[in-house]
This record gives structure tokens, sequence and C-alpha cells, in this order.
């Protein structure tokens, strides 16, 4: 699990417990999946393809005799440990509000047998959700999902946590770009150094630096096409980075690069979380999807590139950040703009409403 989406669960948890609630939760740590019950760490089992399993099954253990009011999950993929432990909870009294990160998600398998099987796996279960769960939490715009009815909600972040970005000198030669995720194939970041590639080749003068934070299976990927296309000078891969070391890279940079390969999946609707981080630290964001909070958003702080595998043209970036940045002391304005962007629509306290205004709803009838 990311550093970003346990900042996001941190903060989810602290907004049930400004409205009132009492919480436990069951999360990942170093590899093991860990009950936090009235402050104490339980440890349930480790996780892996084959050793969750045992896990849930002892989490079924657990579980079968707690009762809660309520039951709020972050979907993972569905089987049969899974599905009994969702059950067993809602037979016990729970409602049952489940949150899918991305939706649709079929798109998302990897190759082989394996995770055949396990998306296999998944649709049969996920078919029978309908039997245990409430409501399901959607980023995305569907009124239904799996025959559920869905809450629809944009990606939040605790803003109290995040500081915004401290540079407020322009250059003149250098424009400094930050890629952070743990890579995967739909991330598209091919699109960027492909379009690198053939700025140079065109022989632009702009020192366009890209700082690729975050580890996962397409870093080597990217990694191999930066050596090929002769970018080792204006590509640095850091891995993954938490804490004061990822603030540093976001203090250094002038724009965020969210998702350029949602057209991979079939998204054209994006409330990603790496476009909170960069919002709530001020930066300007390019984007090859529609993201959600920006729509409608009165200022020109984003970039937006088509959704599918055209190379990006650097050049536009150029302009763009040409225009953000005029005067000297433009970079502290616009930060300052997209801050206060942030505070009004992405705080958690703010995007978990409409589900904290349904569970007292429900309650209250």
């Amino acid at each position: 699990m990311s550093d970003g989406v346990c900042k996001k669960i941190k903060a989810q948890i602290s907004v049930f417990e400004k409205k009132g609630y009492r919480v436990d939760f069951i999360y990942l740590k170093d590899g093991k999946i860990v009950f936090r019950e009235d402050g104490i760490e339980n440890i349930i089992g480790k996780v892996g393809i084959i050793k969750k399993t045992p896990a849930y099954i002892r989490m079924y253990n657990i579980l079968k005799k707690k009762k809660y009011d309520w039951v709020y999950n972050r979907y993972g993929m569905m089987d049969t440990f899974y599905f009994r432990v969702l059950k067993c909870l809602n037979r016990n009294g729970a409602k049952i509000l489940i949150e899918i990160p991305t939706y649709p998600y079929d798109e998302e398998k990897q190759g082989g047998l394996l995770y055949h099987l396990f998306f296999a796996w998944d649709r049969s279960y996920r078919r029978r959700l309908k039997n245990v769960a409430d409501r399901i939490i959607t980023y995305s715009k569907d009124s239904h999902i799996f025959d559920i009815p869905a809450i629809q909600v944009m990606n939040g972040i605790d803003l109290s946590h995040v500081e915004v970005a401290k540079s407020d000198e322009k250059s003149e030669d250098v424009i400094r770009l930050m890629i952070v995720a743990y890579m995967q194939p739909y991330h598209g970041y091919e699109r960027l150094l492909k379009g690198l590639k053939n700025y140079y080749d065109g022989l632009g003068k702009r020192n366009i630096q890209c700082h690729f934070v975050g580890d996962g299976p397409e870093r080597a990927v990217y990694e191999k096409l930066a050596a090929q296309y002769d970018l080792l000078n204006h590509t640095t891969f850091y891995g993954a980075l938490n804490g004061e070391a990822l603030n540093q890279i976001f203090d250094m940079c002038d724009i965020g690069v969210c998702s350029l390969g949602g057209y991979k999946k079939g998204l054209f609707l994006s409330s990603e979380l790496k476009s909170r981080e960069f919002l709530a630290k001020g930066l300007p964001i390019i984007t090859g999807v529609d993201i959600d909070v920006l729509i409608n958003a009165d200022m020109p702080c984003y970039l937006q590139f088509s959704n599918d595998a055209s190379d990006i043209d650097m050049e536009e970036i150029v302009g763009f950040y040409d225009r953000l940045y005029q005067e000297p002391g433009d970079i502290k304005k616009v930060r300052e703009k997209i801050r206060h962007l942030a505070e009004k629509y992405i705080d958690m306290s703010i995007t978990m409403q409409p589900v904290t205004d349904y569970m007292q709803d429900k309650e209250n009838k």
C-alpha cells in the first residue's frame, strides 16, 4: 500500500471520528494484515498471493462475533474468503459501504494465468455483493455498480498535514516536472518520454527535467526508455520517497504530471490521489484525462492532453510554464491560488461529506 493511500485512509478515519464514530480498522503494515481495536494492534497474518488466504480465514474467525453499525471497506480483489468476511459482518448487523478506488478496473488486469484466475474469482463474487453491501462509494459518475446504488464522491486529502511547496524562484533555463506514482502500465509515462525525445530531436532549447518518484513494475520500462532515447541528463529516478525527502522534490519542481494512460483502462474521468497531492502542494498539473475537481475550475492551473497513445507535445508544456510563471514572484502566487482551490474542494472533510451525510440520514430514519 502506497504512502499516499495510507495517509488517505488515516484522513478518512479522522473524519469518521470527528463525526462521533468509534473506529476499529484493519490495514496492511510491513507485509502483514493488522487489526487495530481500541488502539491495540493485533497481527492477523502475512500478505502475499497465497498467504492472504489464511490471513482472510483468521480475519473471519476474529470478526465473526463482532457487531458494528457500519463497515467502510476499501475494495480489493473479491474472493471466497473476502466475501465471507463481509457477509459475516452484514449478518451481524453492519451496514456495509464499499469504496472502489478505480472503476471500471477490469482493464488493470496484468498478464499471466494467475492474474486471469484472480479476476475470474473476483467477477464471480462481485455479483453477490448486492446481497451484503448497502452502498458503493465511487469516484466515477455511475449511479449503480454491481447492481448496488452508488454514492459519488471525489478523492480527498487531509490538508492540515500538507504544506505548500516552498520554492518561489522562477528559473529561466530549467522546467522541472514531478512524477510520483507506484508505476503501472496505465500511468502512460512513456508518452512523456517519447515527447521529450521528439523535443530534443527537434533541437528544443529548454532544459526540461523529469523527476520520477516511486517504484512499481513500469519503473524499469521508463528507465530503459530514458536510456534508449538518450535522456539520462533529463530524467532522475529516485525510487519510493516519503517525509522530508519527498517534500524536497515537491519544493524543487514546477509542475506535477498525473496519469497519461487512462485510455488503457477505459478511464475518462479521474479522481486520482496524486492530483490531490499536487493541488495541496500548490503545483499546476499536466494530465491525460479529465480531473473531476478541475473540470469547472475557473483557473488555468492545468494542461490536458488527449486521452490516447500520442506523444506528449513538450512545446505545449513549455508554453504552459511560461504562461503560468511570467514574473519572478509568480510561482508563489500560483501556488497560493492552487492551494486555495484545494482548500475549497478537496479537503477530506468536504469530499467525505456525501458519505457521512448518508450515514447520519440512515441513522435518523
